[in-house]
């Protein structure tokens, strides 16, 4: 009950004033409202508006937010017109239609005059308690994605969902709250969509028709009536601008997307190198091990314990010279720890040295007042590993800055490749539910503001610390922070996995859902632990998690302490062998998903995607949520029920090849039931598609992507197209230029496939390298061009530059890549 927000009930609230007074201003209009409140309306972009009210009595803080990235918008033209009883403010994608009496709002789109989105009933705020209420129309046939992280099924409506960053580890479907609140929704009826993001860190509780038939509603216990308004009506639109709004996931490291291997807890250090050992003697491909809470010295975060882990440096030297990265957690918690009498820290190494008597973390951090504090000015004091501890208030810039030179000086410097953030809710032994905090003050640039509007802001705000820190100090290196709470803007700064799940069939269902919404919430870097930290699965459950996780951005094994090993050699070479099979596919696949993650970062949109987000207009796909997309190209349909070899796929409009065999398994709109063995996962491609591939690799720097592939799928047409990108996949140096993007595309004509190599765009030189082009389809071909002149056909067991027929039908042009246009003709 302590979880639970107050329900949606009219008891005490007073709804905003009518429509006094409507002032324009250079970027939208003021309406000056009865008993003294206001709700400004500011045009960001043609189809972005901000509502921001002030109700009667109320105060508003500073007009800022921790969540927003973009704050200087051009000017955008937009025309007002009023009447008696209307306001219409104007753009060229929407209206926004202000009712003056009540105060009621509508979006309609400026094209159709369709009413997209629209007030139920007046915002309205409670003056005793400070809540503040909204409602919406709620549309007969409207589905509701996003909300970030929720143990739910991908459409929302009907369900309520309350935003309170909550420690929930086995939580299971229908648990809510769980660890991360992004208050940002897509509505989508008949084919059109919208989006509302309420910027308002307070407990809040979104209802999407759970128990009335008329209203999907929000509710906050304080703060603000603050919302952003997104039109469409195309869904990957919105969350483009969304992404525009509060930042994109900048470019993560390419190792990033290797395989990654980690439990609570590795140690000592020669248990780490026999893990090690154990990949690379197996042929597992591993890029990332990972060092939980007993690296440190009596879970005292920056510490390193000198029994268990002698010589940090030198181990990661060893494990660096096998092309494996270490990533170590930092919590949030500093042990409370008043040194002794007379006792002094060490001036060098001081993370290297005992600690018993003086710990320099907490005396540099209470030295310049970087902890939280209370009302009456005492230190707030939980308890999580280290026993009593502190915590830090990341909305100081100091304190901020203290933290990245603090991670920096005792892990980056010592070879730790990148960050992981835990218990960031912030969890707290003594409390989970944030009632014993209440008095907690952050100084929320220099407003000194209550714990109830910053809980949710807190990781947020850790992960920026984490980041820019790690940015500020490694200039020539991309950071890589993962997170297990978050906030609006999380993205930004890190990269999400779905906390302490379970290793059961249920939760792997659950992936597909969750990581499609974190995906439309803004979050395009995702993943669960594989199988499931919670409990000992079985072969079985590892072989299908490792179906699902090798398409999802963030694959990491990973267990709890007490639970069985769950390294994909526990469960025997069978199973072991199968995941290998997906780990090899993976590998195989880095230039697609690289190239999709980038597309990600430039645009906001997902790789890991919901089918609805590429076929929206279909509405079979609207609550489908047992198959996915990887980008446009690839559609996944795991298995995810024990003993299950068999399972229905629908397939969207158009061609469909399976990925296994490059046949052309569906002309699509309709469903299939498709054999599916314990080493099987259902996967295929989209016609009209263009994937790029490699050769397998142990990890993601043992050598360059030669050959480069491309995959080619015609669609009915004989047309498709695809992209490669690259860089140097390290730096930061992609921000200048210093990539390379090439576009490929196929057409038909007069019996000829004509494919088209762009030249390369951006300064990345790779090195020398072969292209090949693998064409689908079937198509018997006789001749081959190469810019117009004839290529010699060779064996497929030849090395040289060539073209051949390959045993699956499959034609395949072999070059030299000369970094220049091509013209490939096919007849």
């Amino acid at each position: 009950m302590l979880l639970a927000a107050p329900a949606l009930d009219g008891a005490g609230l007073q709804p905003i004033g009518a429509v006094e007074r409507v002032t324009r201003t250079e970027r939208g209009l003021e309406l000056a409202c009865a008993q003294g409140g206001a709700v400004t309306v500011t045009v960001l972009a043609p189809d972005l508006v901000r509502v921001r009210a002030k109700f009667p009595g109320q105060t508003l803080a500073l007009d800022h937010s921790w969540a927003i990235a973009k704050t200087d918008w051009p000017a955008t033209p937009w025309q007002l017109a009023e009447s008696p009883t209307h306001v219409t403010l104007s753009t060229a994608e929407l209206q926004v239609v202000i009712q003056r009496n009540p105060l009621l709002i509508e979006f309609r789109d400026a094209a159709t005059g369709r009413i997209l989105n629209a007030d139920h009933r007046p915002a309205a705020r409670d003056p005793q308690s400070g809540r503040v209420t909204a409602a919406k129309k709620l549309g007969y046939e409207e589905h509701f994605y996003g909300l970030g992280e929720k143990a739910a099924r991908l459409d929302k409506r009907r369900g309520k969902f309350v935003m309170w960053n909550s420690d929930t580890p086995g939580y299971e479907e229908g648990r809510d709250p769980i660890y991360q609140s992004i208050p940002f929704y897509l509505g989508l009826e008949n084919g059109a969509a919208y989006g509302l993001f309420y910027d308002n860190a307070h407990r809040s509780t979104f209802e999407f028709g759970h128990l009335t038939q008329d209203s999907a509603d929000w509710s906050a216990t304080g703060g603000e009536l603050n919302y952003y308004y997104f039109h469409g009506p195309a869904l990957k639109k919105i969350v483009s601008r969304y992404t525009e709004l509060t930042g994109r996931m900048p470019m993560q490291p390419l190792w990033a997307l290797g395989h990654q291997q980690s439990r609570y807890s590795y140690y000592p250090d020669k248990l780490v190198e026999h893990i090690a050992a154990e990949y690379r003697a197996r042929q597992l491909p591993l890029d990332v091990l990972y060092l939980d809470i007993h690296h440190m010295d009596a879970y005292r975060v920056f510490t390193w314990d000198r029994s268990r882990f002698p010589d940090p440096d030198g181990l990661m030297r060893r494990l660096d010279a096998q092309g494996l990265k270490v990533v170590t957690i930092v919590d949030p918690g500093v042990k409370y720890q008043p040194p002794a009498n007379g006792a002094k820290d060490a001036v060098k190494d001081r993370d290297l040295a005992p600690q018993d008597d003086s710990y320099f973390v907490y005396n540099e951090g209470l030295a310049a007042d970087h902890f939280l504090r209370q009302v009456d000015g005492s230190l707030y004091i939980g308890e999580v590993w280290p026993g009593k501890s502190v915590f830090v208030d990341y909305t100081k810039e100091s304190a901020r800055r203290w933290w990245g030179d603090l991670q920096h000086e005792t892990l980056s410097a010592r070879g730790i490749a990148g960050i992981w953030t835990d218990m960031n809710e912030p969890a707290d032994f003594l409390d989970q539910t944030g009632q014993r905090h209440e008095n907690i003050i952050f100084d929320d640039l220099g407003q000194k503001s209550a714990y109830a509007g910053h809980r949710n802001l807190f990781a947020l705000n850790m992960a920026r610390a984490t980041y820019e820190g790690l940015e500020r100090l490694q200039p020539d290196r991309r950071p890589f922070v993962i997170t297990r709470a978050g906030y609006a803007g999380i993205q930004r700064y890190a990269v999400k996995w779905t906390g302490d799940n379970n290793a059961t069939f249920a939760a792997l269902s659950l992936n597909i859902p969750m990581f499609a919404s974190l995906g439309i919430s803004g979050q395009a870097f995702v993943g669960a632990d594989v199988p499931g930290f919670i409990g000992r699965g079985d072969g079985e459950l590892l072989a299908r998690a490792y179906q699902v996780a090798a398409f999802a951005p963030f694959l990491r094994n990973h267990t709890a302490i007490d639970q069985y090993d769950k390294e994909p050699w526990r469960f025997g070479p069978h199973y072991e062998a199968i995941v290998r099979k997906f780990l090899e596919l993976r590998y195989r696949l880095l230039p697609f998903l690289y190239t999709t993650l980038e597309e990600a970062h430039r645009t906001g949109v997902p790789l890991f995607r919901p089918l609805v987000l590429n076929f929206q207009e279909d509405a079979a796909t609207h609550n489908l949520d047992d198959q996915f997309m990887v980008g446009d190209a690839l559609l996944a349909a795991p298995i995810t029920r024990a003993a299950q070899r068999e399972r229905e796929v629908y397939f969207p409009a158009g061609l469909w090849y399976d990925h296994w065999t490059g046949a052309v398994i569906s002309t699509g709109g309709e469903t299939q039931t498709v054999k599916a063995p314990i080493d099987h996962l259902p996967l295929y491609v989209r016609g009209g598609s263009i994937v790029p591939s490699t050769l397998v690799m142990q990890h993601t720097g043992e050598k360059p992507w030669n050959p480069l592939r491309f995959d080619i799928y015609p669609d009915a047409r004989g047309a498709a197209t695809g992209s490669l990108y690259e860089d140097d996949g390290a730096s930061p140096a992609y921000k200048t230029g210093v990539f390379r993007r090439t576009v490929v595309a196929l057409n038909q004509a007069d019996h000829t496939a004509r494919l088209t190599v762009a030249a390369p765009v951006g300064r990345h030189q790779p090195p020398a390298r072969n292209l090949e082009f693998i064409f689908h389809g079937g198509t018997v071909r006789s001749s081959v061009t190469v810019d117009g002149q004839a290529l010699a056909a060779i064996q497929e067991e030849d090395s040289s530059t060539g073209w051949f027929r390959r045993r699956d039908g499959a034609t395949v042009v072999r070059l030299v890549d000369n970094s220049t246009a091509r013209q490939i003709n096919l007849r």
